[in-house]
C-alpha cells in the first residue's frame, strides 16, 4: 500500500506541473487547442476544454494549423534510443508501463501549417521529422499525431527532462536531410493492386503532378484541390476492378487533401529536365519553342561529342598510337561511325603547325588575334649590330607561331 501511495503522490505532483509556468507540462497545456479531442482510446472522439482534456490518456496536443510539438511514436521499448543515435534530449518521454512503447516530445517554435502558410518552413519541418524518426526507428507515418499519449496521465510513466524550446535549425544540425524525387518512376499500380487506397493514391498523385504547374501560374490552391476531387470521384469505380465496393467518401476526401497539400508545396518536376533554361517567351507557339529547344539540345550534344573526339586524339598522340577511327572511338566511348562524322576534327589534328616569317626589314610587331602570350627571344650577341630576334606567340589549344624580327 505504501508503494501505491507513493505512485499516486508522484502522479499528483506531475498533474500540478501543468499549471506551473515554465515547465514542459505547462507548455503542453498552453499550446494545446482550447477545445481538444480526447478519450480513453486512440480515437479521441470527445471534445473537451484543454484543462479537462489532460485528464484523459489520449488528447490532441498540437493546435489545428500549428505544430508546437514534434512527437515520435516508438513501437519498441528503447525509450532512450535518442542517446545512442546522438540526438538531443526530448522534453518529455511518455512511456507505456506495460509494453515499454513510448512517445518522445520535442518542443519546437510553432510552425504554421494552414493553406495560407509559407511552404518552405513546412517542408523543412517535415524533412527534419522524417530524418529524426529514421534515427529513432520511430513510426514515420505518425507525423506528431494529432492525438498522442497525454503526458502526466497516470496510465503512462512520464519523464520530464527539460523545458527548452528547439529551433528547427538546431535539430537539423544532428541529422542529414535527404533529398528525394518520389515522382520520377511513374505510378506503380502493379505493386499496390491489392489496395484500393493505394491505387487511388498512385493515380491521383500523378494527375496532380500534371496540372500543378498550370494551377500555380493561372489558378489557385482551392481550384487545384477541386480538380483533384473531381478526378478522385471519377476514379472511384473499384467494383469494376474486382473489389466488393468502392471507397467511402471520407477516404477519398482524406486522400485528396494529402495529395493536394504535398504536391502544391513540394513538387518541382523531374530533376533530369532543365525546362526554361533558354528563357523563351511564353507567348511563342509551343511548336516553335520545342523547335528552338531541340536545336539547342542538338548543338550542345554536338559540342560535347566534338570535345570527346579531340581529347581522344590528343591522348593517343601522347601515347604515340595510331589515330584510327576505331582507336579514337574506343578512347572516347563512341562508335566508329560517330567518329567518322567528325572527320574535320581529325584534319585539324593532322594539320602541321604554321610558322609565319615576317619581312626581313620589318621591325614592327603585329599582335596575333586571340594571342595569350608573346615571348621574345633575342639572338643578339654582345657587340653585334645586325642581330636577329625571334618572337614566339602562344595561342589557345597549344598552337605556336614563330616570327623572325631583324634588327
Amino acid at each position: 500500500m505504501a508503494g501505491t501511495g507513493s505512485i499516486q503522490a508522484r502522479d499528483d505532483k506531475q498533474a500540478d506541473r501543468f499549471f506551473q509556468f515554465g515547465t514542459a507540462l505547462n507548455r503542453v497545456l498552453t499550446e494545446a487547442p482550447y477545445l481538444s479531442r480526447c478519450s480513453d482510446d486512440k480515437t479521441a472522439t470527445r471534445i473537451r476544454p484543454r484543462e479537462y482534456a489532460i485528464r484523459y490518456p489520449y488528447m490532441q496536443v498540437n493546435r489545428p494549423g500549428f505544430v508546437s510539438w514534434l512527437i515520435f511514436d516508438l513501437d519498441h521499448n528503447k525509450a532512450m534510443i535518442w542517446e545512442e543515435a546522438g540526438l538531443p534530449a526530448p522534453n518529455l518521454i511518455v512511456r507505456n508501463r506495460t509494453s515499454g512503447h513510448s512517445h518522445l516530445y520535442y518542443a519546437i517554435s510553432p510552425i504554421c501549417t494552414t493553406e495560407n502558410a509559407r511552404s518552405k518552413p513546412i517542408i523543412y519541418m517535415k524533412a527534419i521529422y522524417e530524418a529524426v524518426a529514421a534515427r529513432l526507428d520511430a513510426d514515420t507515418d505518425f507525423h506528431s499525431g494529432p492525438v498522442a499519449k497525454t503526458p502526466g496521465h497516470p496510465w503512462w510513466l512520464t519523464h520530464e527532462l527539460h523545458s527548452h524550446v528547439y529551433e528547427l535549425g538546431k535539430l537539423a544540425d544532428y541529422v542529414d536531410l535527404a533529398v528525394t524525387c518520389p515522382w520520377g518512376r511513374g505510378p506503380q499500380l502493379n505493386e499496390v493492386s491489392h489496395s484500393r487506397h493505394c491505387i487511388l493514391f498512385e493515380r491521383l498523385r500523378y494527375y496532380a503532378y500534371s496540372i500543378v504547374h498550370r494551377e500555380r501560374k493561372l489558378g489557385s490552391f482551392s481550384n487545384f484541390t477541386r480538380q483533384l476531387e473531381a478526378y478522385a470521384h471519377n476514379s472511384n469505380s473499384f467494383h469494376k476492378l474486382g473489389f466488393l465496393e468502392n471507397l467511402a467518401q471520407s477516404s477519398i476526401k482524406a486522400t485528396v487533401k494529402s495529395v493536394a497539400r504535398w504536391t502544391w508545396d513540394r513538387y518541382t518536376g523531374c530533376g533530369r529536365c532543365h525546362r526554361g533554361v533558354m528563357q523563351l517567351d511564353k507567348d511563342l507557339p509551343l511548336v516553335e519553342r520545342q523547335r528552338l529547344a531541340a536545336a539547342r539540345t542538338h548543338d550542345v550534344r554536338h559540342k560535347v561529342t566534338e570535345s570527346k573526339v579531340r581529347d581522344a586524339c590528343h591522348l593517343l598522340q601522347q601515347k604515340s598510337e595510331a589515330l584510327t577511327q576505331a582507336a579514337i572511338g574506343r578512347v572516347a566511348g563512341l562508335t566508329r561511325q560517330t567518329v567518322a562524322a567528325y572527320k574535320y576534327v581529325l584534319d585539324e589534328v593532322f594539320k602541321p603547325v604554321a610558322v609565319a616569317i615576317l619581312g626581313e626589314s620589318s621591325t614592327k610587331v603585329v599582335d596575333v588575334k586571340y594571342g595569350v602570350h608573346q615571348v621574345t627571344a633575342s639572338l643578339r650577341k654582345v657587340g653585334d649590330e645586325g642581330a636577329t630576334s625571334l618572337c614566339l606567340d602562344l595561342l589557345p589549344g597549344g598552337l605556336r607561331i614563330l616570327r623572325v624580327l631583324d634588327g
